[in-house]
């Protein structure tokens, strides 16, 4: 294949998913003004946005690629649930979790460091982690199915699943924050 035939698949390939998810990501936009509105409510909770998008993204980004590589490799097979598949996806939602919650102590102490109000550790701690199971959940199952889809299909998951699940984190993480922060304020702590 040469250059220019490598090329156009992958433009081929990989633009359709990117407009599509830009598209989706300016509705997004709008979910995140609804955590700008809770933000008053608590305190210093606009600290972890950036963190928890970027955390998202990053997983997602790697076990899609993780799952390629197998699928390019044959050690995860596109027709059954293998052990590698299955450990790809557990992996993915362990370190979701930790770093969920490594995020959220970073995050109130740069919160307090800062001297502006802030709510409490607990609250930063809940919402990281709820935000991160929930979000790794629907993620890490919807990465593995983009990529299979694509490989079924004869399209090269490399170019179809890391754009598609880098995207997907940033909607999924928005909704399921918002989702978060309203159970916590739920709780009342």
């Amino acid at each position: 294949m040469t250059v220019a035939n490598s090329v156009l698949r992958i433009v081929e390939e990989t633009l359709p998913l990117i407009i599509i998810f830009a598209v989706l990501e300016l509705f997004t936009g709008g979910f995140l003004g609804n955590v700008v509105q809770q933000a008053s409510k608590m305190p210093g909770l606009l600290i972890l946005v950036p963190g928890l998008l970027g955390l998202r993204g990053n997983i997602s980004s790697a076990l899609g690629a993780r799952i390629a590589s197998g699928l390019h490799l044959g050690s995860i097979e596109p027709d059954k649930i293998s052990s590698g598949l299955k450990t790809n996806i557990a992996v993915s939602i362990t370190l979701s979790i930790m770093l969920s919650l490594i995020l959220s102590v970073l995050a109130w102490g740069v919160c307090s460091y800062s001297g502006g109000a802030c709510m409490g550790l607990l609250n930063f701690v809940l919402v990281a982690v709820l935000t991160g199971f929930m979000s790794a959940i629907v993620l890490s199952f919807s990465t593995a199915g983009i990529a299979i889809m694509s490989y079924r299909k004869g399209l090269d998951p490399c170019n179809t699943t890391l754009p598609a699940s880098a995207s997907l984190g940033d909607i999924v993480t928005i909704i399921f924050l918002i989702v978060s922060v309203k159970i916590v304020m739920g709780l009342g702590i």
